[in-house]
């Protein structure tokens, strides 16, 4: 089946612009409603429940950003705006990606790709983590993560990060080209992460095997190299038997 999608924009010609641009890079993806301002965004959501709104922020009526708050619809949202001062408040309604105007062509195809790879929508992890959590049901594996990086949202998917670190509240996600945070703590990513793939070192830094150069330990130190970084991370005493030779 055919992805669907709505255009919401204040600004006709920007619709145009976009809509055009979808169609050369993604032809299978059908464009079901296109809006002015944000009500009327929000109606077309509710009726027709497409895969992606891609949106513009600043609009008449509602704000993207309110748009994206009120939908009860599994639709992922994709911010396409002037302005660069709201990734932040992007990330909390947990949008998909986050493109600036004028939209080059080759940031959008990124983001067509991306689009393209994902399966059911993505929970809000900390409701899903705490809902479980409660209900003692066991928690499902992780795919996609949706991480602010400064002024925009990225989708990373689990297996190419290389470690996690805790940051109060949120945790710090760092992959090849990607370092920033998603707001859901490590205890309750944990629980979603598999185990065979990755490693709680300390307290504070759970680390993906899968990136894991070499073991360097010095008296009661112990230290891991990280494929590709400089940086190396500390391992906790307890956590010393995780690298023990066999």
């Amino acid at each position: 089946m055919n992805s669907t999608a709505i255009i919401a924009d204040d600004e006709p010609h920007m619709r145009d612009m976009l809509r055009e641009q979808l169609e050369a890079l993604w032809p299978d993806l059908r464009i079901v409603g296109e809006a002015e301002d944000g009500f009327a965004a929000l109606a077309l959501v509710d009726e027709f429940k497409p895969d992606f709104a891609f949106l513009d922020i600043r609009m008449p009526g509602l704000t993207g950003l309110q748009v994206a708050q009120a939908k009860t619809a599994p639709t992922r949202v994709v911010f396409v705006t002037a302005f660069d001062s709201h990734a932040v408040e992007a990330f909390e309604v947990h949008a998909l990606d986050y493109v600036l105007k004028p939209v080059e062509a080759v940031r959008l195809a990124r983001v067509v790709a991306r689009l393209k790879t994902l399966g059911a929508p993505a929970p809000d992890l900390a409701r899903l983590a705490d809902t479980l959590a409660r209900s003692g049901v066991a928690q499902p594996r992780l795919q996609w993560l949706q991480v602010a990086v400064g002024q925009q949202v990225r989708m990373v998917h689990v297996d190419d990060v290389f470690y996690f670190e805790s940051d109060l509240k949120y945790t710090r996600v760092v992959a090849d080209d990607v370092d920033g945070i998603i707001r859901v703590s490590l205890k309750q990513l944990g629980d979603q992460l598999d185990p065979g793939l990755f490693l709680q070192t300390h307290r504070g830094t759970v680390v993906n095997r899968r990136f894991i150069r070499a073991v360097h330990r010095q008296g009661e130190t112990m230290e891991l190299e990280l494929k590709g970084m400089d940086v190396r991370l500390k391992v906790s005493q307890p956590n010393h038997h995780l690298f023990r030779a066999r």
